[in-house]
């Protein structure tokens, strides 16, 4: 079957739903699918116009990027690209076009796919309907999901929702019944509890014996970790050599390193960015606790991590996070409460006995439902369902 994949930003940038994409992509080529990838030319990828990548065809399209835009309900980066309808169709082979991201393709995309050249259309739903984030945010993301996104959502012949959260708030209940709940996942052989165990306390002078709290996610106001930050501040009160970690980077990181100065935590709190993937579960493995402070979070790939390295969880009851961190995996608390983060997190860290029990349900968990091999299955169901008779 041939599949191309819409994705405004892919490969060198890597975020959540980049990740998702690339995984599931080079496993649906090892199901024997031909997949493409239809994406915006970024700064990251210093002009390679075309390029194969775990035998997945890249195409991107001249773009003008933007790190950031003022007045946007949506996070940066964003892209335009003046040429993405004849690029769209020089795929027309493709069986099915699988859109993964509703806020960059318009009704001309819509009506190409399904009125000119007739093919299936899929959608992901990795950003469910804006709430809790901000008034503006809320505000226009709605309506924009009540005009163009609901458009889109009819022209779709299936979609696929990464929680039951995000497809219940998002897509109207009378089009469920072409909706199916497909998770993010993790590789979990290399995501996995002892790999690189305490190379990153040594990289960053954490004492074994201090508490170590891990988060990971963009600097935007979304993220929440400015909660985490005041939680920290307030744990670090009862267990004084406690050392708090985020992976990320975005907008926001300034802010937040002033804030942590403010607190008076700037000497146990570090930020990091840029670190290979085959690296990252050193970074999980270090840790005593995972942290997620989020005000909206869909169903995030960090949860799906942290659970394969078989880690305790402390993250917020925010869309689809309590779905993910289930079975005894973790302790969910109400969003933006410092109080209850700080809480959780102290009585885990003094709970040996709970927290061990959290640590081998996280890998159980993980290894049952989030394996990327039982992700790419998922999808490859729904792809021969909607497309039949194809190949």
């Amino acid at each position: 079957m041939k599949i191309c994949m819409l994705d405004p930003l892919f490969f060198p940038y890597f975020g959540g739903t980049e990740k998702v994409v690339y995984e599931v992509g080079k496993r649906l080529v090892k199901r024997g699918h031909q997949i493409s990838v239809l994406t915006s030319m970024i700064p990251q990828a210093n002009g390679v116009g075309h390029e194969e990548i775990e035998g997945m065809e890249i195409h991107r399209t001249a773009s003008i990027y933007f790190d950031r835009l003022p007045l946007s309900f949506l996070p940066p980066p964003f892209t335009i690209s003046p040429l993405f309808l004849p690029d769209l169709f020089a795929h027309a082979e493709a069986d099915i076009f699988h859109a993964h991201n509703r806020f960059w393709y318009y009704p001309p995309t819509l009506a190409a796919i399904k009125l000119v050249m007739r093919k299936k259309l899929m959608l992901t739903i990795h950003n469910s309907r804006p709430s809790g984030i901000s008034p503006s945010t809320d505000l226009f993301g709605g309506l924009y999901d009540d005009t163009l996104g609901r458009l889109f959502f009819s022209a779709c012949d299936h979609i696929n929702c990464v929680s039951r959260s995000a497809m219940e708030t998002t897509i109207p209940k009378g089009m469920h019944g072409k909706c199916s709940v497909v998770y993010n996942g993790v590789d979990t052989k290399a995501f996995a509890p002892g790999k690189g165990e305490g190379d990153v306390r040594k990289k960053f002078g954490i004492p074994e014996s201090a508490p170590l709290i891990l988060s990971n996610g963009r600097f935007v106001t979304q993220k929440g970790f400015s909660y985490l930050l005041d939680a920290f501040a307030k744990l670090r009160q009862e267990i004084p050599d406690a050392r708090l970690l985020i992976i990320g980077k975005g907008p926001l990181k300034e802010q937040l390193l002033a804030h942590a100065k403010s607190l008076g935590i700037a000497g146990s709190f570090s930020i990091t960015t840029g670190i290979p993937e085959a690296e990252l579960p050193y970074y999980y493995n270090s840790a005593d606790i995972f942290a997620l402070p989020s005000l909206y979070e869909p169903s995030a790939v960090v949860l799906s991590e942290a659970l394969a390295c078989g880690k305790p969880i402390v993250a917020t009851s925010a869309g689809g996070i309590p779905e993910v961190v289930a079975e005894g995996c973790g302790l969910i608390v109400p969003p933006r409460d410092s109080d209850a983060l700080c809480n959780n997190i102290f009585a885990l860290l003094k709970d040996d006995g709970l927290r061990k029990k959290m640590e081998a349900a996280s890998r159980k968990r993980a290894l049952k439902n989030f394996d990327w091999d039982i992700i790419a299955a998922n999808w490859d169901s729904v792809y021969r369902e909607v497309c039949g008779g194809c190949d």
